[in-house]
């Protein structure tokens, strides 16, 4: 009987001995990485052409021929449009008729004043007469050379009756028609087209005011239409606030390619920081508590210390640690939520290194 109660006894005693001992909680840990961060903001862009001139006629002609329109692609050099010349022919023709009258009368005189300077050296005409030779070949000359930049403007004026586009692109705005006088030197004098320039493209970033002083030249962007994709670089900020949208407005210049026409809306990952090789950890190894973020570091290997963090940059399910557990040190992962300082673990085979 005695004997009986004894092993019961021990059997109780065994027992709470077993209840009070300390449980480990399972856990996978993963090891403080170093790694290259980037903040990332995302907001709205559209797409300008950097040049959209207005193609003017240059001399005062009538329209007679369009050959572009609006909608159309058009190459630097291609002919846009043709103005009457038939004017500026005419000019041309008399410019080179009196040229040539001159010339004629030029090789006349010249043949007299020979004739007088061995006359006068013979002295068989006074001084007068030769001077008078000497200054009608003179005057004849200048007149050539007035006659021949008659000429000159004739031919400038005759290739400004064919307007080229002055760049690749495309028409935008046909904004004269057949039979319109155009007068460049009048005050009402209008565009003949205008033209976009598809090579050479911007992008206009709408951005919030609240990162003012934030975006510099220099950050990297990237712009996203579709499942297209282009990289580039902040150009410029524009200092004031834009009065329509409320928004500070920042410029990023990049090469024009198919389907990115102006005027279109796209997307643009604005980068306003970059760390190289940050001490990072995933974001489920940190967790809140009542003083803060704190990360379960190893120690040991089967208990934790609960370590304040300091945060960084996140990106991509990763927080950098500005302060806090150092790279190379272990820390819980998945079960890290359920952890207090000091408690016993068991790290379990999935355990992320």
């Amino acid at each position: 009987m005695r004997r009986g109660i004894g092993w019961l006894l021990a059997l109780l005693l065994l027992g709470g001995a077993q209840a009070t001992e300390e449980r480990a909680t399972p856990i996978t840990t993963v090891t403080v990485q170093t790694r290259d961060l980037a903040q990332v903001t995302r907001v709205q862009a559209t797409i300008e052409s950097v040049n959209t001139p207005l193609i003017h006629a240059k001399v005062a002609a009538e329209v007679v021929e369009l050959l572009a329109d609006e909608g159309d692609r058009v190459r630097k050099g291609q002919v846009l449009a043709r103005l009457d010349d038939e004017g500026f022919r005419l000019d041309r023709e008399a410019a080179a008729a009196n040229i040539a009258r001159l010339e004629a009368t030029l090789a006349n005189q010249r043949a007299t004043l020979r004739r007088d300077q061995k006359l006068f050296a013979k002295g068989l005409i006074a001084d007068t007469r030769l001077d008078a030779s000497r200054t009608a070949v003179k005057q004849t000359r200048a007149a050539i050379v007035h006659a021949r930049a008659l000429l000159k403007k004739a031919d400038y004026l005759i290739s400004h009756t064919v307007v080229r586009a002055p760049l690749d692109g495309i028409v935008q705005q046909r904004l004269v028609s057949v039979g319109d006088y155009l007068n460049p030197m009048s005050p009402a004098s209008k565009a003949m087209f205008r033209i976009v320039d598809t090579a050479h493209l911007r992008a206009r970033l709408l951005l919030p005011d609240e990162l003012a002083g934030r975006v510099r030249p220099g950050q990297r962007v990237t712009l996203y239409r579709g499942r297209d994709r282009v990289q580039t670089r902040v150009r410029e900020v524009l200092p004031l606030v834009a009065p329509t949208s409320g928004t500070l407005e920042a410029l990023t210049d990049f090469e024009g390619r198919d389907g990115w026409p102006p005027g279109s809306r796209v997307t643009a990952d604005l980068v306003l920081a970059e760390h190289r090789a940050a001490p990072a950890l995933p974001e489920a190894a940190l967790v809140r508590r009542p003083a803060g973020l704190v990360a379960y570091r190893l120690e040991g290997g089967d208990r934790v210390r609960a370590v304040p963090v300091r945060t960084g940059i996140r990106q991509d399910g990763w927080v950098e640690i500005l302060s806090g557990p150092a790279p190379g040190d272990r820390v819980a992962l998945d079960g890290a939520a359920f952890l207090a300082d000091g408690v016993r673990v068991k790290v379990g085979d999935g355990a992320a290194q």
